[in-house]
């Protein structure tokens, strides 16, 4: 018996280990540092203090700042060509853009206002009001997303700019402090840090930084000026690459963020779970075979000891005194 249930016990734990193992979900991605690679460079208008960047209908689109010389333009992502240019109110300090189906919308700095302006015409066509300063902006495919130099993006509804609910962007506990130019891509926010080099990755659902991009390379070459620094980000749809620039830069990048060594880590580790997803049924069937035959084997065991014992069990006298007389005379 006692030993039955030892063997019967193994099964079982390994059963349970099996399913425990089974349901785990996998571990939360870490925040990862990496280098981007250039694949291409071109010309940039280096008078142009880049506020925000945005690709949209194979057309490159900036907003410049600075009072006095602030501009929408319509750029040609492959000769850094200007091919269109307004220039805004001098009261107006350009900041952030993004497109929203045919318009786009641009922040000022300090004058609490959004602009409207149609992407065909540039006509400015409505303004919306918010509180705060306004430094990044960028269009998921249903909200906007806004920055204000500060840790916090502001969801808001592109119908009416209204504020839906607000993140704080943390790294791995700390708050992470001068965002500007977004980017938003699928369910992921690209950021530049203001005066840095650096460009976080944040997840949109929880705020988390996921990964941390070093874009120093880009900066050789571009003035040794404390204001000319990275900003601008513009993803290419339909490809992993981006158009990476900076104010009063020469030059805008295409660059990849993913590094020939973190495919291969990638590729490890998509086959390694692609492996591990086949075998793991196999496993939990055999041990649930294991356990069930083991289970048959244990009730086999009891019934032939009960059965043993049953028949082995011997058989009680008959008082003589009780046996009818005829009986008796017999026995």
């Amino acid at each position: 018996m006692r030993r039955g249930n030892s063997v019967t016990r193994r099964p079982c734990a390994l059963l349970i280990c099996l399913l425990i193992l089974a349901s785990v979900a996998p571990v939360a991605a870490q925040n990862t540092t990496a280098d981007l690679t250039v694949i291409s460079s071109h010309s940039h208008d280096s008078s142009a203090f880049t506020q925000g960047l945005e690709m949209y209908d194979g057309f490159l689109y900036e907003s410049t700042g600075l009072y006095g010389n602030s501009s929408l333009r319509q750029v040609d992502p492959v000769s850094g060509e200007v091919l269109r240019m307004i220039t805004l109110d001098e009261e107006y300090f350009g900041e952030g853009i993004t497109v929203v189906n045919q318009s786009i919308y641009m922040l000022t700095w300090k004058s609490e206002k959004a602009l409207v302006f149609d992407i065909n015409s540039f006509d400015l066509i409505s303004n919306f009001s918010y509180s705060g300063e306004g430094w990044g902006l960028c269009f998921d495919g249903n909200y906007l997303v806004m920055s204000n130099g500060t840790s916090e993006l502001s969801i808001r509804d592109p119908a009416d700019f209204s504020i839906i609910s607000t993140l704080a962007v943390m790294d791995r506990g700390a708050e992470v402090n001068l965002l500007n130019e977004l980017e938003c891509v699928d369910n992921t926010v690209y950021a530049n840090i203001w005066g840095s080099n650096l460009i976080v990755v944040i997840d949109i659902q929880s705020g988390n930084v996921i990964q941390t991009l070093d874009a120093s390379i880009l900066s050789q070459g571009e003035p040794d000026d404390p204001n000319a620094v990275l900003n601008g980000i513009a993803h290419l749809p339909d490809s992993d690459a981006f158009l990476l620039t900076g104010k009063n830069w020469s030059s805008m990048h295409l660059v990849s963020f993913t590094t020939e060594e973190q495919e291969v880590e990638t590729e490890s580790d998509s086959m390694l779970m692609h492996i591990l997803s086949t075998i793991w049924p196999i496993f939990l069937f055999a041990a649930l075979v294991i356990f069930l035959s083991s289970m048959r084997l244990l009730s086999a065991i009891m019934q032939f000891i009960i059965l043993f014992f049953t028949k082995r069990q011997p058989e009680l006298p008959r008082d003589i005194s009780n046996i009818p007389s005829e009986e008796a005379e017999e026995q």
